[in-house]
């Protein structure tokens, strides 16, 4: 071998685009592997002269790059994906009334699959909605599972609802699997909060550590903000005192537990705060632990100068395209980031009409913010393509392990197929991944230092039966729940006069 080292894998031959900024791209570069970590990146011939390796990845034709980080999602709207009311949403009244543990598994493994043929090596999601179904450990037990054996890297989102606009019907009613048959079963916050913390325990750090938790907080400082369909109230000063023991109790239990939080915010959360909880205490609960915020729209400007105080701790999951984020105004990003603050682009995936594709968001971010602003100066492709990478590993406090192609880091990379007629002439390599790759260009996905997919064959896991058995069980849960309504009444072209659904959302 010649005083060469001998590794498990190399993976040469690609455009390497490390997405660390001291050494961003490599035409004809390599990435050395050992065990789960990168040990070194590079050209290919720096590379095949310091190391032999025992199984060679050919990237010829070919972009190596970080696995996509997918910093916002829901378990569970995989499966009822297609059942959408123009005024009522999607029936997410399902999760609490019609699914099984086996539904949630197929769920998870469905989501999983689509997530690693799109090269998404990092999920987060919550486990159902908002709140999360958090009155039974089991649906996060099987969701973290199916994610451990795929092998990706997962964050579960777990927690109780909020105290004010709760989302749920009180007193909290869910149906459980008894003996065969599911039966009404009624929970408290304060159950929901226990069980959040037996999930967090079970799981944060398991299957190698690629299994982590956050505590998924609805709103951590209210919902302020009407909805457009469904009625709801906005948190007046008399709810004060009850939301500030809230934030701060779960702002303590992730300190405790050292997990992350995953909150929503829109306007008029960090102005309500500051008026009724006070400067010193929105502070305290800015700083108390890592806060990911969903969505961030229409906050203005001394919201931003709010946040960014606090930016070692706080991260944005913006959404370009969802379906009511854009009525409260666009996530101000480039002010965000300007100020230090990172943002990750997400898919909020999967409800009825997203996917788990990251690749469709950041060119829909593109054009969200372009319009937003006015001109295409902002966001160039470099920075949008570390929003779904790097600096989206940020927003989940996970870039000392994973984000960018640097040796010390785990082995999570892609090898994306540039010979798609898709792509046309290829002028502007970062250009043409975000506007015109697609979850089908991926070819290779290796976490861990593991090849989960090889020439888009998955390795660990049979996508015909992961399919089926999903369908099998949403069809099964359907029958366990009037959808009708959701349904388009009639078939092809019919008229869109759908009927109201008998069991009205909560926002």
């Amino acid at each position: 071998m010649g005083g060469r080292r001998e590794i498990e894998m190399i993976v040469k031959g690609g455009h390497l685009l490390t997405m660390n900024a001291r050494e961003p791209e490599y035409p004809d570069g390599a990435v050395a592997i050992d065990a789960t970590r990168i040990i070194a990146a590079g050209s290919r011939t720096e590379i095949e002269a310091r190391f032999v390796a025992r199984n060679y990845l050919d990237a010829t034709g070919c972009v190596m790059m970080p696995g996509l980080v997918d910093a916002y999602a829901h378990a569970g709207h995989g499966m009822i994906r297609g059942l959408f009311h123009p005024e009522s949403a999607w029936p997410s009244h399902l999760y609490w009334t019609a699914t099984t543990p086996g539904w949630w598994q197929a769920d998870a493994e469905l989501a999983a699959l689509e997530r690693l043929y799109a090269g998404v090596t990092t999920g987060q999601s919550v486990i159902g909605a908002t709140p999360a179904r958090a009155d039974d450990t089991i649906y996060s037990d099987v969701t973290a599972k199916a994610y451990a054996e795929a092998g990706l890297r997962f964050v579960l989102g777990i927690g109780p609802p909020d105290p004010i606009f709760p989302h749920l019907p009180e007193p909290f009613t869910a149906n459980r699997l008894v003996n065969g048959e599911l039966q009404p079963h009624r929970f408290t916050a304060e159950d929901a909060v226990e069980r959040s913390v037996e999930v967090i325990q079970r799981w944060h750090g398991a299957a190698e550590g690629r299994i982590t938790a956050a505590l998924a907080v609805p709103y951590l400082l209210g919902r302020h903000v009407l909805h457009k369909r469904i009625p709801n109230r906005v948190p007046h000063s008399s709810d004060a005192p009850i939301m500030l023991a809230h934030a701060e109790a779960m702002t303590a239990l992730a300190r405790e537990h050292r997990v992350a939080i995953h909150t929503h915010m829109f306007a008029g959360g960090i102005d309500f705060a500051r008026k009724h909880f006070g400067q010193s205490k929105l502070d305290d609960i800015l700083s108390a632990c890592r806060i990911v915020i969903a969505h961030a729209n229409g906050l203005p400007e001394t919201d931003v100068e709010a946040l960014a105080r606090h930016r070692e701790s706080i991260g944005i999951a913006t959404v370009a395209f969802t379906h009511e984020n854009l009525w409260y105004g666009f996530a101000p990003i480039p002010a965000f980031r300007g100020r230090g603050i990172p943002v990750a682009i997400t898919t909020d995936g999967a409800a009825p009409y997203t996917s788990h594709d990251l690749w469709r968001e950041p060119a829909r971010t593109a054009w969200n913010q372009w319009q937003g602003a006015g001109t295409q100066s902002v966001l160039p492709p470099e920075t949008l393509l570390g929003m779904v990478t790097i600096e989206a590993a940020r927003v989940l406090g996970l870039a000392d392990e994973i984000g960018s192609i640097e040796a010390g880091k785990k082995a999570d990379l892609l090898v994306v197929n540039l010979t798609a007629p898709h792509f046309g002439g290829i002028h502007d390599l970062a250009q043409s991944l975000v506007l015109y790759a697609n979850s089908s260009d991926v070819r290779d996905v290796v976490v861990d230092g593991q090849c989960l997919m090889r020439d888009r064959v998955p390795l660990r896991v049979n996508p015909a039966f992961i399919v089926n058995r999903a369908r099998r069980e949403a069809e099964a849960a359907m029958q366990r729940a009037d959808l009708s309504p959701y349904r388009r009444p009639g078939g092809w072209n019919a008229p869109t006069d759908w009927p109201k659904p008998s069991v009205q959302p909560r926002p």
